[in-house]
């Protein structure tokens, strides 16, 4: 199954009567990868989703989806039908018409639907289905992560806290709307304030605050004041920073590394063990 956020293949279409194409120009295949055509349609898709303008680039760029495309197909993943639904339904919000308008655009140009469905079903599989079946494969070790941060330095100790500033002037409305069960975030709605959510490490707040928050324990409420300003403070968590990254940041870094090393390693594989034929 193919996770159903489409925002990072599809924030860069282009409006579909932003490009103009030959119309007498034939379907013809353009390039092929053992045996399975890449057509002119698809080039002109291609165009529409990466913005690449450079006709050579583009189909490397086609090559390579229908390597990752053919290597998932193979082990049995598949892009749901409706998943190909939702995507071509936001492509036509995006472009503010609807289905039948995508229609009438790609006819202008000799493409169809099942042209734009044939491409989104590649374009899914060896996109986020490539990255679902990677990161499957790859882990991160606790020792990893010890290692990656004694290489980027010294470890900061953080606390992740709500924090409430209400001026004192505000001290009886305060008095009255407070009570230790309540959240927070209900505290400041009532009293028409914000409520700041804050990363910080020691030293980095006011005084009196900062001495108070460091004090408690992950899940106390606190409350300290200066000569101005009434604060209430919850700490909700701590933890460590390395290079200015959480342990799970740091560990989602180091996934996404191996990731891209993993898929570069797989594309090498694929180009060797494959039949792959540019047309001019």
């Amino acid at each position: 199954m193919v996770s159903g956020n489409f925002k990072k293949i599809l924030c860069g279409i282009l409006l579909w009567t932003a490009l103009s194409f030959s119309k007498a120009l034939v379907d013809r295949v353009v390039a092929s990868v053992n045996s399975e055509p890449i057509l002119e349609s698809d080039v002109r898709m291609g165009m529409l989703f990466y913005e690449i303008n450079n006709r050579k680039q583009l189909v490397e760029k086609l090559v390579e989806d229908m390597l990752f495309y053919q290597f998932l197909v193979g082990r049995g993943l598949q892009v749901p039908q409706e998943l190909i639904d939702e995507a071509i339904q936001n492509i036509a919000r995006g472009n503010k018409t609807d289905v039948e308008g995508i229609a009438r655009e790609l006819a202008k140009e000799g493409l169809t639907l099942q042209d734009l469905r044939r491409f989104l079903e590649r374009e899914l599989l060896a996109t986020q289905g490539l990255g679902a079946f990677l990161e499957r494969e790859i882990k991160v070790s606790d020792i990893e992560i010890e290692l990656e941060g004694l290489k980027r330095g010294s470890i900061t100790v953080v606390r992740n806290l709500e924090l409430l500033v209400v001026d004192k002037k505000e001290e009886s409305k305060l008095k009255s709307l407070f009570d230790p069960k309540k959240e927070l975030s209900d505290i400041a709605r009532a009293m028409g304030i914000g409520l700041e959510r804050l990363r910080v490490a020691k030293g980095e707040l006011v005084e009196a605050v900062d001495r108070e928050v460091w004090r408690s324990r992950v899940g106390e409420l606190v409350i300290a004041e200066d000569k101005d300003h009434i604060y209430i403070a919850k700490v909700i968590s701590q933890e460590e920073l390395m290079d200015g990254k959480s342990l799970e940041e740091l560990r989602q870094e180091l996934i996404a590394k191996k990731m891209e090393r993993s898929k570069a390693e797989l594309l090498e594989r694929l180009r060797k063990n494959s039949f792959i034929k540019v047309l001019q």
